[in-house]
């Protein structure tokens, strides 16, 4: 099952994006009411649902994504941000702008994707010892409930309840 269910708080904002089994299992123990359906579900008589909405508010955290490699790798597009070539995951890796060995630090405004030719030529230099440039100045991302979940593809039934 790799459909998915939008979950709504009381005021209709998005806190959760969950399988569309526990939306259907939400619905159906009376915790929240189904606006959007996909159009199948586990028997003829009952569809997944696509969009839920609780009937309590729930007082929700900030989203909050971390810099993690995946996440890193996610805001650069995949692309070496030295020579601007788009890799696949195992052929990307990530540098620190300024070096570790010359006190930076991790987090989003150091950290960039890489290919490897481009990391081991730029080494424990900053960007002009190695003569480099970036081919985009880092940034810590605007997170959205579809940033945090990596959803690319948003279903359709979804686009009434959702700001990008």
């Amino acid at each position: 099952m790799s459909q998915l269910t939008l979950k709504l708080d009381a005021a209709w904002q998005p806190i959760e994006v969950i399988s569309a089994d526990r939306g259907f299992t939400m619905v159906h123990s009376g915790r929240a009411k189904a606006v959007e359906m996909y159009n199948d579900g586990p028997c003829p008589s009952h569809f997944y649902p696509s969009v839920i909405v609780l009937h309590n508010y729930v007082r929700t955290k900030r989203i909050i994504m971390s810099p993690t490699r995946k996440n890193i790798y996610w805001r650069d597009k995949y692309i070496c941000q030295y020579c601007g070539d788009r890799f696949p995951y195992s052929r990307l890796t990530l540098d620190h702008i300024i070096p570790k060995a010359l006190g930076g630090i991790g987090g989003w405004l150091n950290l960039v994707t890489a290919c490897m030719p481009c990391n081991q030529k730029k080494g424990c230099k900053t960007l002009s010892e190695a003569n480099m440039k970036l081919v985009k100045e880092p940034t810590k991302p605007h997170v959205s409930i579809l940033n945090f979940y990596h959803i690319n593809t948003v279903p359709e039934q979804w686009e009434n309840y959702i700001s990008y």
